[in-house]
Formats: structure tokens, sequence, C-alpha cells
């Protein structure tokens, strides 16, 4: 079998099962003598995104995709413990679980993007039935057994390359952690507390993504605000009244902008509140589920049972790192609040703190006072269509491909779009991206990657990767163009890096591909390629002077940008720091805890500002509800190894086609055939750490050389 690797070695591992409950699987690893030189296969092209669903046929198309999976599942059970190979055993699994993975997340995506308000419904009801699916497939007794049947024959003595070597060890690990060690009983709890959490999972985000609150404000309420951005709110049937949603591209500039400190007080409420209460009680009730599923497992806390099979590996360690964040952003969040709370005064003699609904705003005024930077302004130099396609020209430089615009396919709405990427070098077909820029009703509010097939070896060829940008910007509104914010061009290039994460993949098997690597690990590729969109080469791509859109960004802005990046760090970081600590401090308490009560306490006690009585951010959290529930740490863990690897560029060139091609081979396109600690140690020649972040942000670390950088 023709196996498309960069690697410039093969490896073979021998299997040397000592059969312990779970099967922990010792690998024997050798490098080969001879060079590897692959031939790469032909791609197979994954079928294109079906939309035109009703309600009624995307729910049987999810019932279907239940019954093929269930039945390919249950001919690969009656194979005989004797007749079992690696292809016919691990393999089998890992493809049934994943084609029906991707059946439902193409069913399931709809929820976020269709036009329909039924059709999204049926595919919430869909992504919670395919959940509970998951849930118990990964629980059940005879697929655990098949595996077990080749470790204890074949297995015993096979040869394995090491990608498969690797499968074999996290699919024994996702079988212990999903309670095949535990008895029978303990088994059905485990199953019937996570089928709860898929319901309570789905109705979280849902509520999330169809609030529908706004707010209506008069001209003088809209004081600092741009003039255009304020006549795109205007309501048509009452003259005066300008009407705002809870939608980020509507909250962040009342909040950054709004001079009126009622006005940012009534958005910061009702942002606040977009889960309500009814969202903080399922947040309530899936942390003590959490803890009665970690703790049948055999572990302390749900956060230690997620950081076992992640960089950090336990809460303990976790705890340290956040800490020595903390304890290092201090000093700047301490600086930034004297420096917020002195312009306060000036609009205010009588002020006395920062409250939650002012720190965004009088940060900017801190970035527009100290750098002559207006966010509008800025904006004006960022057309949409112009920042795609000089991003794409980044990218193409940098990885060694090409983005074309496919024109066979159909959106779901206006101004969605196909393209196709390639390889630069041979011309060949390597994978397909979905783009959906702007806001609609009941659209996903913020902005994400959804991966739609998976990259894989099939027999000869290689099926390629397809996945979905989805963004909410400004959309272009009575024949002028949508524009972005530096925010927004700088989330553009972190949400694209994912899609080039997903894309770029050369993983064998579909469950190591792209972005299915650790969690904590998952957003550092993309934080790393956000330091482009402040590279001068990549503003000069992407930019538009709106007095001659010919030229590009002065190079006196460019500076300024640059400059102010980490502007407000202190703050912003500490706010990650916030973060991180409320999941944990839920995610690790043996006791009964209130979510509301926590997250007010922890926000005193990191940022200190003072919070509105009917705010309840945790009912607003998705990341809790998403997937990040014990590993929302893994941002800011991440954001140090995203600093770390930039060194590398930093010092070779930002723009450097030889460095983008090992970070292509060496960490993107591996996905998880490897621990992230290992990747970064191939790209880096060394163990990373976290000075550079530190340093980055200005801060001395006195030594964090190899601070919770551990390899596995």
């Amino acid at each position: 079998m023709t196996h498309f690797s960069h690697a410039s070695r093969a490896s073979s591992c021998v299997l040397r099962a000592a059969l312990v409950g779970a099967a922990l699987v010792t690998l024997t690893c050798t490098a080969a003598a001879a060079e590897s030189t692959p031939t790469a296969p032909v791609p197979l092209e994954p079928p294109m995104l079906q939309t035109e669903w009703t309600a009624k046929a995307l729910g049987d198309a999810c019932a279907d995709a239940e019954v093929k999976a269930s039945a390919d599942l249950k001919d690969l059970v009656a194979i005989d413990d004797a007749a079992r190979t690696f292809d016919n055993s691990f393999v089998a699994l890992d493809r049934i679980v994943t084609t029906y993975e991707e059946t439902v997340w193409r069913l399931a995506f709809m929820k976020d993007i269709h036009p329909d308000a039924t059709v999204r419904d049926a595919g919430a009801a869909c992504d919670e039935r395919s959940g509970k699916y998951l849930v118990a497939l990964r629980a059940r007794t005879d697929l655990y057994k098949a595996m077990q049947g080749f470790l204890k024959n074949a297995g015993a003595t096979a040869t394995l390359e090491a990608e498969g070597a690797r499968l074999v060890e996290l699919t024994m690990r996702a079988f212990k952690n999903n309670g095949l060690e535990l008895s029978e009983a303990d088994r059905q709890k485990l199953v019937k507390i996570r089928s709860r959490l898929t319901e309570l999972q789905t109705r979280y985000g849902k509520a999330l993504n169809d609030d529908k609150t706004t707010m209506t404000f008069k001209k003088a309420d809209l004081e600092g605000l741009a003039d255009d951005f304020v006549a795109a709110h205007a309501d048509k049937k009452r003259k005066g009244i300008y009407v705002f949603t809870t939608k980020y591209p509507d909250y962040y500039p009342v909040m950054e902008g709004a001079k009126k400190e009622a006005t940012r007080k009534k958005m910061e409420v009702a942002f606040m509140n977009r889960g309500g209460k009814g969202n903080v009680k399922l947040l309530d009730e899936a942390v003590a589920l959490r803890a009665q599923a970690a703790k049948l497992l055999g572990y302390a806390t749900h956060a230690n049972a997620v950081a076992s099979d992640r960089m950090a590996k336990d809460a303990a360690t976790i705890a340290g790192f956040l800490t020595r964040m903390r304890d290092g952003l201090k000093p700047g969040l301490e600086r930034e609040r004297a420096a917020m709370l002195a312009l306060k005064q000036k609009d205010d003699p009588k002020a006395k703190t920062i409250n939650a609904w002012d720190w965004r705003y009088y940060l900017n005024q801190i970035k527009q006072r100290d750098y002559a930077i207006n966010d509008d302004d800025v904006r004006a130099y960022f057309p949409a269509d112009k920042v795609m396609a000089g991003m794409f020209q980044a990218y193409e430089r940098v990885l060694g491909i090409a983005l074309k615009k496919n024109n066979t396919a159909k959106g779901w709405a206006d101004g969605v779009s196909l393209y196709d990427v390639t390889d630069a070098a041979s011309g060949r077909l390597i994978a397909r991206f979905y783009v959906d820029l702007f806001p609609r009703d009941g659209k996903y509010g913020h902005a994400a990657e959804f991966t739609l097939s998976s990259g894989q070896q099939v027999g000869e060829a290689y099926r390629i990767p397809m996945c979905a940008l989805v963004m909410n910007v400004q959309p272009p509104k009575e024949g002028k163009p949508s524009y972005l914010s530096m925010s927004e061009v700088e989330t553009l290039f972190h949400e694209f890096g994912h899609v080039m994460h997903e894309s770029l993949t050369t993983a064998r098997y579909p469950s190591q591909a792209g972005t299915r690597t650790a969690l904590d690990f998952v957003e550092a590729p993309s934080q790393m390629l956000e330091n482009w969109a402040y590279e001068p080469e990549v503003l000069a791509l992407i930019s538009a002077d709106p007095t001659d859109p010919t030229k590009p960004m002065p190079k006196s802005l460019v500076d300024k940008l640059k400059a102010a990046r980490h502007a407000g760090a202190g703050v912003m970081m500490s706010r990650q720091v916030f973060l991180a600590s409320f999941d944990q401090a839920i995610h690790t308490s043996t006791t009964k805890v209130s979510v509301d009560a926590v997250a007010r306490a922890t926000w005193q006690d990191v940022l200190g500002f003072p919070e509105d009585k009917a705010a309840h951010f945790a009912g607003t959290f998705g990341h809790m509800m998403g997937g990040y529930d014990g590993g929302y740490y893994g941002y800011l863990w991440s954001e140090v190894f995203a600093a770390d690897m930039f060194t590398r560029f930093a010092a070779e060139g930002a723009m450097n086609p030889a460095v983008g091609k090992a970070y292509r081979d060496l960490v993107i396109g591996r996905g998880n055939t490897k621990d992230p600690a290992l990747l970064l140690k191939d790209f880096l020649g060394r163990d990373a750490n976290e000075a550079a972040f530190l340093g980055m942000l200005g801060i001395v670390p006195n030594d964090l050389s190899g601070a919770g950088m551990s390899g596995p």
C-alpha cells in the first residue's frame, strides 16, 4: 500500500501486547535504514456538501447513517479472533466510525448554517441523536473485545508502521476512558450520563445560536460609533431608533466605541444573558454529571480525566501553568487598570473603578491615544475581498499551495463559495473548503472551521479532506463593500489556519488527520499563523488605502498596528486566565458547585472588574458545552506553543517558504500521528518552552525554559 508521508525515514513498530484491562500496548519502534521516497497517491474526492434538505429528509438520513454503521460494526464483530488482522479490526473500526461521524457532521452542520429554521432544528436533533449513538458505540464491549481479539492473537507479534501503532494506542486508550474496564453496571451508568450530557450540550448551544435579543437606542446613545455603522442599524419603521443585536458584529463595536457608559452596560448585560438562567441550569447539571463520570473511570476529577490524553496530562500541571501565567500578567493588568481608570475619571471625575462594561472601551481609547489608532479608520483599509485574496496569496507562498475558486458548487446562501487547494509543485488536488462570511438569522454566531470530511488513505488513493470556514463579518450594504476590523482580520487568519491544518494533512487514518489532535494543542498552529496578519509583507497584500485603493496601508500605520498589537495584553490575557480558571474550578471541585457563583467569584478574583448582578456569564460560555470542558486552558497553553513556533519564522523569515515547508511537513501535515510535544521538537529542534510567549508580552520570566512543556 502506498503511503503519502513527508517523513524522510520510514519506521516500524512491533506490538508487545501485555494485556492488562484495557490493553496497555508497548511499542518497540526502529527507524528504517534506507530513505523512504513515497509516491504521491491519486486524490479521491469526497462528495460535495448537500444542503438542499427538508427537515424530514435530514432526519431520515441521520437515522439511515446509524443503520449503516450498525450493520458494518456487526460484520466487524462477527470476525473470528483467529482470523483478525490489523486491517479488518483497528483500521475497519476507524473507517466505520469516521464514516458515520462525517455523515452526521454534515447533517448537524445544517443547524449552524442553513437558512431554513426547520432544517436547522432537524440538524440540531441529528447532532443530539448522533451524539448519543456515539456515546453508546464507544462503550460497546463487543467492539472492545474484538480489538483485544487481534492483540491477543496476530497482534502479539505484529509489526506495524508508526501511524498504525499509534492508532492501536489511541483506540485502546479511548476504550479505557469510555468505561470498558468497568463492570457492566458501571459502564451502563457511564453511557446514561454521557447520553444526558449530549442532550444538555445541544440545548445549551442551540439557545445561544437562536438568541434573538435586540436593543433599541437613540442617536444620542451611540456617540463614539462610526456614522456608517450607526446608519446600518436604523429602524426602517421608527425614525430616530436604532436596533442592535447581541451578535459579535454588533457587540464588539459598541463595547469598544460607545462613549456613553449606559449604552455599554445595556449591551453587556444583554450579551451576558444570551443563554439566560436556563443555560446556567444546564451547565450546573452537566458539571455534576461530568464529576460522576470521572469518578466512575477512576479519576479524581473531570479535569484530570480530560487532561489524561492531552499534553498537560493532569490538572496539577494545568494549575501550575495558570498560576505562572496569572502572576506574570498581574503587573501588566494593574498598570492597564490604572491607565483605564485615569481615562474614565476624565469622563466622570467621581468614577472609582473600571466595570465589566468599561474595559473594552477604555482599552480602545488607550490604543487610540498611545498609538493614534482608531479601529474604524483601520477598518477602512481592509475591504473583505482584498483581505481574502491577499490572505490566500500569503498562505500560498509560505505553504507551497494554490487556492482557486471552484464554480461548480452551489452555496447554501448568497456569498458562500467553494475553493480547491492544490499542491503548487505537483498541481495535485489536496483539499476543498467552503467559505461563509456573513451573518444570517439562526447562523452560528462566532467564527469557526467545521470539518466535513477527513483526509485518509483509501487503497492506493488518498481521500482529500473537506471543511468549511464560517465567519460573521459585517456584510456589504447599499452598494458599499464589506470591511473588516483588525481583530476580524486576525480572527480570519486564525480560522483559516484551522482550514490549512485540516487541508494539508497527510495522515493515513482519518481519526489522526488534520485538526483531530490533542485539544490543548489544536489551537497552536492557528494561533501561530495569526502573526502573519501583522507582517508588513502580508499587510501589503491584504490592505488597500481608502484614498487610493491601488496602494496598500502606509508603513506608518503598519508600524503602529504592530506596536499596538499587544497593548492591553495584561487585561486580555488575564481574561484568558479567568476563562481557563473558571473551567478548572468547576471541573476540579469534589463538591456540588453553582457555576454562576463560581463565575462571579473567579472573575472578581482574576480581573476584579465589577459586574452587573443581572449578568450570567456561565450561561453564555459556549466552550463549556462545546467540547472544551476541562480543557479551555488549551487556548492559553497553545498560545505558548504558537509564540515558540513563531521564533523560527521570526529568525528565518516570516514568509520564508523553506520554513513554511517544514511547518507544513512536520506540524500541520502530521495531525495526531505523533504526540504534539514531539511535533514541536521536530520543528524547533528542541523542547518547547514558555519564555517566548511571556517575552512577547514584555514579561521577563525567572526560569521558565521548560515549565509545563514536558513531552509524552
